[in-house]
């Protein structure tokens, strides 16, 4: 399957040609796949190496167009009951405007893979993850770690796979507020809704993520953030696949006067597209 990981552990898809435009200790990751490991008896270990080609929906032209390659790495080591160790990291290269290469933040995390189990296919499992400050923005806002639980409850509706994630994410800063004076983000709050089929060696996958966030004076955020994505791929291989990935994120601004407020559901700055490679060992 397409980027595979640890069981029951969430990978992190970033807008990876647009990290100025992603706040690193924001909780815009969404879902793509997961992997149970199932022989809980033996030491399991494996990863994966993807290499990806990201862009935006604006012309190669357009001044606005935001295009590049990415690639991505993730490692787990599963041991006693059920438990794996895991990490991720990654970067891209951007193609236009300010040419370079720039990483993507760490993470090192364990997890446990069932903590509970209910009905036929019901399963509730738990990860922690420290993140390691290798990007630039999180460096830019002197981001010492950051550490994110989430449990994730997973079960099957006929064929289809849902999954179920809270998570909650506490940031350590040098300093409470960024170079630029706003208040850094203390507290994330988060609920993921994941989807994912298979047919064959073809899979599909949905995801949808919406959280809030606390600053270090205490104070809620004016709005909601979101974000979703649509993946479709295919497995060449046992080993090596191929995906196409549609996401767009968004922000839910509560009203003044009881009004429905705003709700941003799409924004062609923000909505992207990624061909991928994955190759899983």
């Amino acid at each position: 399957m397409l980027s595979r990981f640890i069981g029951c552990t969430l990978i992190l898809a970033q807008p990876t040609f647009a990290e100025e435009a992603k706040d690193s200790t924001s909780e815009n990751e969404i879902i793509t796949s997961e992997e149970t490991i199932t022989d809980n008896s033996a030491t399991a270990w494996g990863g994966s190496l993807s290499l990806g080609y990201d862009s935006n929906f604006f012309q190669a032209s357009d001044y606005r167009s935001s295009r590049a390659l990415s690639f991505h790495g993730s490692l787990y080591f599963g041991f006693w009951k059920s438990y794996s160790l895991y990490t991720s990291s990654g970067g891209y290269r951007t193609l236009q405007g300010a040419e370079g290469f720039y990483s993507t933040d760490t993470v090192v995390g364990l997890s446990k893979s069932s903590i509970l189990t209910f009905g036929e296919s019901g399963n509730v499992s738990i990860s922690g993850q420290f993140s390691i400050p290798t990007s630039q923005s999180s460096q830019d806002n002197f981001l010492n770690t950051a550490f994110r639980v989430q449990t994730p409850i997973s079960f099957k509706l006929a064929d289809v796979g849902i999954t179920v994630a809270p998570r909650i994410r506490k940031n350590f800063h040098q300093y409470t507020t960024s170079p630029s004076g706003n208040v850094n983000i203390s507290w994330a709050l988060g609920l993921l809704l994941a989807a994912n089929y298979t047919y064959g060696d073809a899979f599909f996958s949905a995801s949808a993520l919406g959280g809030t966030s606390i600053n270090y004076n205490g104070r809620w955020a004016d709005g909601y953030s979101y974000g979703g994505s649509l993946t479709t791929g295919y497995n060449l291989r046992d080993d090596l696949s191929l995906s196409l990935t549609l996401a767009s994120s968004g922000v839910y601004t509560d009203a003044a006067q009881g009004t429905l407020g705003s709700f941003d559901i799409f924004d062609e700055a923000k909505a992207t597209y990624s061909l991928g490679l994955t190759y899983s060992f």
